[in-house]
């Protein structure tokens, strides 16, 4: 097996990795993405039960009124806090999955470079050897003349 052969299993490969991170980069993006919407639209459910809940308490409102207002703003906002938590752990994730990706797409460059190598290395060769066997033929005919 010629060497630009070799080497083009090897780039095949190292193609697979680097198209496996791209995929893997999106697929963290798109999850990143969803997770930010969904904090936005927590923080804004939080704003509007905080709204409503001065609203009422202009008007009047029990104790246990009060309380369980209190109760769910606090647990909406600690569902804030969590989604800043997955926000922030997507982030990190998405980040190492890029430099991952650029590390794969820089290798994927680097191999393709080295396979162009070795197939015009091989071009050259059989070139050459083209051209000696014309040459040799030539000769021959030049002697049997």
């Amino acid at each position: 097996m010629k060497r630009a052969n070799r080497l083009e299993i090897v780039r095949k490969v190292i193609s697979d990795k680097e198209q496996a991170s791209a995929v893997r980069l999106a697929r963290l993006q798109k999850a990143l993405l969803e997770a930010e919407q969904r904090g936005l639209e927590l923080r804004r459910y939080l704003k509007e039960y905080q709204h409503s809940f001065e609203q009422r308490a202009k008007r009047g409102i029990g104790v246990s009124g009060v309380r369980d207002y209190q109760t769910f703003i606090a647990r909406i906002g600690e569902a804030v806090r969590q989604q800043d938590g997955v926000i922030q752990q997507l982030h990190t994730e998405t980040e190492r999955a890029q430099a991952q990706w650029r590390h794969a797409a820089a290798r994927k460059s680097g191999i393709g470079k080295v396979v162009a190598k070795a197939h015009h290395e091989a071009r050259q060769l059989e070139d050459r050897q083209l051209q000696k066997e014309f040459d040799e033929r030539a000769q021959r005919i030049r002697g049997a003349r």
